[in-house]
């Protein structure tokens, strides 16, 4: 018997040990003994690193045919006007077909994602990018307007949920005081895709006089992106399954202790409640995550709308070039590319979410202002001031990237993220898809061109402000729910910060009121509190980190 004890404890040893090693060598030192030294477990964490920065990479370029695709239109406004015969109003809809499906496909494209997995969903929808943009070229080629509108229904009906995929891979990745971070750097090779098209776009047309080879190198981009896909959910799918590999040899290592029973237990428990997903959870979605869908339509309904009409804002409104209009279109591009690797390592170091917020949608109303205001050009001098609020739309757009996008993660349960985000981008397609056309309704309605994009700049100012009225509500009328915005690490705040929400807590609401939430607990706050309890280097919390980024597909799929 003792011996059997003495065996038993030197199995158990062993296994310990081999959850320590490298995830690459675990097969081959399975069979080795006690004696390892813990600088192995040290080498780990700095190959983990790398992997996740690889993650990172491919991410970026995940979305880099997709983003220059989507403003294909804008930097050949003028070209596709001409070419296919067609008014301001017409060009628009290439931009609203992109986003009328996704009014109600991003919420499906969050259950595909909840459901089915993050991998699924990025291989599935940049192959559909892919096609669509083909179909777009052709279009474009044959100068058939009503082949491009079908083609940019199908491209936004994938792209929007392609968003949603990649925000799910990089917050499966990057957790806590590292998400704003990464966001700011994964957004940078997009608004660089951005810049690029804008650049490169009008150059192809004029070098080779026609549609044809601008939106067919669009497609070569795109199919490039596909590419990127596909390895990066191959070494995401190698790395669960090495995880899972330590995991299951942990459990068996565990087989002898006394508590196993009561502790799988405990993990079935865990994993039901981890991989449900079901309405109940959407309605439990609290205020905060409302007032920040409202926020985020509103400020991105002014970014991207307006940028959909710049290239002929610009020759119009300060009587660019249509070569000059195209290079100065890569401005907001790139100070949004070089400004939110910055901005994200920042606001994750010191927190103030809701601080930032506000100065988003204050930068975003100002900057629409000032194009509102600013002097036309004058007998074929372009006004060159016209630079000046294109770099600060750039950065707001870096900060509403770095803040507001992090923040939606940190107000819901995981395993509802990708829900969260389809809702979001319902909420946003709906500003997408209606804004260019008031736009174009706005121009074609007003005495001359210059006139009418004043216009479009006070209208899209006027949106802003109510983006700024409800950043406020959330000091005034939701203090108690969205003060955790301000932490540093949401997910895991101080013991201050724990202290300050107790406080507002009980100011917000009677002793009567508190007793109730603490015995009924949402949903939310308990999934959190199960995740702050958790240590990262312990494996089975690793094996939580293993799935997707919503918690909702088991490993062992």
């Amino acid at each position: 018997m003792n011996l059997q004890i003495i065996k038993n404890l030197i199995y158990e040893q062993n296994q310990q040990l081999k959850c320590a090693m490298k995830v690459d060598d675990i097969n081959k030192t399975m069979i080795k003994d006690s004696e390892m030294s813990d600088e192995e477990e040290k080498e780990v964490e700095p190959k983990q690193s790398k992997l996740k920065y690889v993650i990172m990479i491919l991410g970026c370029l995940l979305m880099f045919g997709n983003n220059y695709s989507f403003d294909n239109p804008q930097a050949l406004q003028k070209q596709l006007t001409q070419d296919l015969g067609i008014s301001i109003s017409n060009y628009n809809l290439l931009y609203s077909a992109f986003s009328f499906p996704n009014i109600f496909l991003t919420l499906i494209g969050g259950f595909i994602i909840d459901f089915l997995g993050v991998r699924f969903g990025i291989v599935l929808f940049s192959a559909i990018v892919a096609v669509a943009q083909m179909i777009v070229a052709l279009g474009g080629a044959f100068k058939i307007f009503w082949i491009m509108l079908v083609g940019r229904i199908i491209f936004g009906c994938a792209s929007e949920n392609l968003v949603i995929a990649q925000a799910a891979i990089i917050c499966k990745w990057f957790r806590g005081k590292e998400l704003s971070t990464a966001i700011g750097y994964i957004m940078t090779v997009p608004e660089l895709a951005s810049a690029a098209n804008s650049l490169l776009t009008p150059i192809l047309y004029e070098q080779y006089e026609g549609l044809a080879y601008p939106l067919f190198f669009s497609v070569i981009l795109c199919v490039f992106s596909f590419i990127c896909a596909v390895v990066l959910c191959i070494l995401d799918k190698t790395n669960e399954m090495n995880k899972l590999s330590i995991y299951l040899q942990q459990e068996e290592g565990q087989f002898i202790i006394e508590e196993q029973e009561e502790e799988a237990g405990e993990g079935e428990e865990q994993k039901d409640d981890i991989e449900r997903v079901s309405f109940k959870d959407i309605k439990n979605l609290n205020g905060t995550f409302w007032i920040l869908v409202l926020i985020c339509t509103l400020t991105l309904g002014s970014y991207t709308p307006f940028l959909d009409d710049a290239n002929d804002f610009l020759q119009e409104k300060f009587e660019f070039t249509n070569v000059q209009a195209g290079k100065v279109l890569t401005i907001p591009y790139l100070m949004a590319a070089i400004t939110s690797p910055f901005f994200g390592p920042y606001i994750d170091k010191v927190g103030k979410r809701r601080k930032f917020i506000l100065i988003t949608c204050v930068l975003f109303t100002l900057t629409h202002f000032a194009f509102g205001i600013m002097p036309n050009g004058q007998h074929g001098q372009p006004n060159w001031f016209s630079v000046i609020p294109l770099m600060f739309l750039g950065t707001s757009y870096a900060l509403y990237s770095c803040v507001l996008i992090p923040s939606i993660q940190y107000i819901v349960a995981e395993k509802v993220v990708g829900t969260a985000f389809g809702l979001l981008g319902m909420f946003e397609s709906v500003a997408l898809a209606f804004f260019p056309i008031l736009a174009g309704f706005i121009v074609e309605k007003s005495d001359d061109p210059q006139q009418g994009y004043s216009n479009v700049g006070f209208f899209f100012s006027g949106i802003s402000i109510f983006g700024i009225i409800f950043t406020l509500s959330l000091y005034i009328f939701d203090k108690k729910s969205s003060m955790v915005l301000d932490f540093v690490n949401p997910e895991d705040p101080s013991d201050l910060e724990q202290k300050m929400l107790r406080t507002t807590k009980s100011d917000s609401s009677s002793d009567e009121e508190d007793d109730e939430s603490s015995d009924e607990d949402s949903e939310d706050d308990q999934f959190k509190k199960k995740k702050v309890c958790k240590s990262y280097s312990s494996l089975k919390s690793k094996k939580l980190l293993t799935s997707p980024q919503l918690r909702t597909r088991s490993l062992y799929n």
